[in-house]
């Protein structure tokens, strides 16, 4: 799908422009469920992005609004901590996954959000939003 980012009155479109790619949503995911925030964090998760997409896909979703980006002394300290807009988009991001858990027969339900996600799904809402309370409007 071509970039139609400001030019298309379809909410659809306008968000899949955004975020609708799966490395995006990936990097949503490690932000706003597993709490990352540095470059080497994300590529330790286990679908192992490649270096030039990650750097692609970090920048693409600073530039949308969704991730704020902080200088360190040197390039390891960089840090990505999401926006509003981002945190916005949690309550999506958790029905993605009740789908992808109720459909997807390889779903490790072990795994703790996985785990919580199905016991309750609102207090795992409101523990995540919690990280995020300094995070403005």
């Amino acid at each position: 799908m071509r970039k139609q980012r400001g030019s298309t009155a379809c909410p659809i479109v306008y968000s899949l422009d955004i975020w609708g790619d799966p490395w995006s949503l990936v990097i949503l995911r490690d932000v706003l469920i597993d709490n990352k925030r540095h470059y080497r964090e994300f590529l330790g998760s286990p679908e192992r992005i490649a270096t030039n997409v990650l750097s692609s896909r970090l920048q693409s979703l600073v530039k949308a609004g969704l991730l704020t980006k902080t200088e360190g002394p040197n390039r390891a300290q960089i840090s990505y901590r999401p926006t509003r807009k981002a945190l916005d988009l949690l309550p999506a991001i958790l029905a993605i996954m009740h789908w992808g858990v109720k459909y997807n027969p390889n779903t490790d339900i072990s795994i703790p959000p996985l785990r919580e996600l199905e016991e309750n799904d609102d207090k795992l809402r409101v523990r995540l939003l919690a990280q995020f309370r300094d995070i403005a409007d």
